[in-house]
């Protein structure tokens, strides 16, 4: 069900869950005080939960009301990357930040999104608490379409076309006074170099009895078609292949594009959506080129196909 702004606004305030656009994927919204609404969400995804969620915000100024203590890094990262496609986390006033929310930990996750859609309905609500929305472990949503296919027509989705960057944020931790990468995202781990003065650790979790952001610890991404990487791909592969432009793929029985193999935006933001085309037509098994640089977006790219993939040749 596509809802206006006005509407949207009016839902999230009698404590209800909304679907809503981001500049990475379409999310699960709650006001931050509907304590329902957020279980509710949950509830919704399948969401175990010891899976923290993300608090968005309409300016970087209020996380003051929010976290304990804030390093001077921290405006340094807000001011070149909020509104955008960074999300910090930060020791959190308990009092503030249900602990369902927190999954009980003593942080939480802070973003300031850039979707204008997004940002209009924060400066009516105040802060709203997002997971990406889609059903636990499968892909993301991108469109208002997506949204409706896991939760159903009847389900209000405040419409803000496709995505333009198709994949989740990039989230920090701040620990022993320094900023680490916790989940890879939209934000290339190589821009943070020059804002903090030194290249953030990349620690994704793995091995953690408890996750400390979203995308740890739990498959994800995942269509019910089972994918194969390839990290030196064959021109004998007849099957389905999911691949590039520039590249030749002769005897696959058909073809679905990423874009170049140059422009790892187009591949990004096409991803999902291709992932959710293959469940959509029933297929069961697809080839994927992964023959792509360990850098950059491609890095974030790799990650989440691994995440969703059954195979690794």
């Amino acid at each position: 069900m596509r809802i206006s702004l006005h509407q949207a606004c009016e839902f999230l305030k009698k404590g209800h869950v909304v679907g809503i656009p981001t500049e990475t994927v379409y999310g699960l919204a709650a006001c931050l005080d509907q304590s329902q609404a957020i279980a509710e969400i949950f509830t919704l995804k399948g969401r175990p939960a010891n899976n923290p969620l993300i608090v968005h915000l309409a300016t970087a100024e209020e996380i003051k009301d929010y976290a304990v203590s804030i390093p001077e890094s921290f405006f340094a990262l807000a001011d070149a990357f909020w509104p955008g496609p960074l999300t910090l986390v930060l020791p959190a006033i308990p009092e503030k930040i249900p602990s369902i929310v927190r999954a009980e930990l003593p942080t939480a996750a802070f973003r300031v999104p850039s979707h204008s859609l997004a940002r209009q309905l924060l400066q009516q609500t105040g802060p709203l608490v997002m997971p990406s929305a889609n059903l636990s472990g499968r892909p993301s949503s991108t469109c208002a379409e997506h949204v409706e296919e896991d939760f159903g027509d009847g389900f209000p989705v405040l419409d803000g076309g496709e995505c333009l960057k198709g994949l989740e944020s990039t989230i920090l931790f701040w620990q022993d006074e320094k900023w680490m990468i916790i989940r890879l995202g939209a934000i290339a781990p190589e821009a943070f170099g020059l804002i903090l003065g030194y290249d953030p650790e990349i620690s994704l979790g793995e091995g953690n009895a408890q996750p400390i952001c979203p995308g740890q610890m739990y498959r994800h991404y995942a269509p019910r078609a089972r994918l194969f990487l390839i990290q030196k791909f064959s021109l004998a592969i007849k099957g389905l292949v999911i691949g590039f432009d520039d590249r030749n793929y002769s005897s696959a029985s058909r073809f679905i594009s990423l874009g170049n193999s140059s422009d790892p935006e187009t591949a990004s933001q096409r991803l999902y959506a291709i992932l959710r085309e293959l469940d959509q037509e029933g297929i069961d098994q697809a080839w994927v080129d992964i023959d792509l640089p360990d850098e950059g977006l491609w890095l974030t790219f790799k990650e989440r196909l691994f995440k969703a993939s059954s195979s690794l040749t």
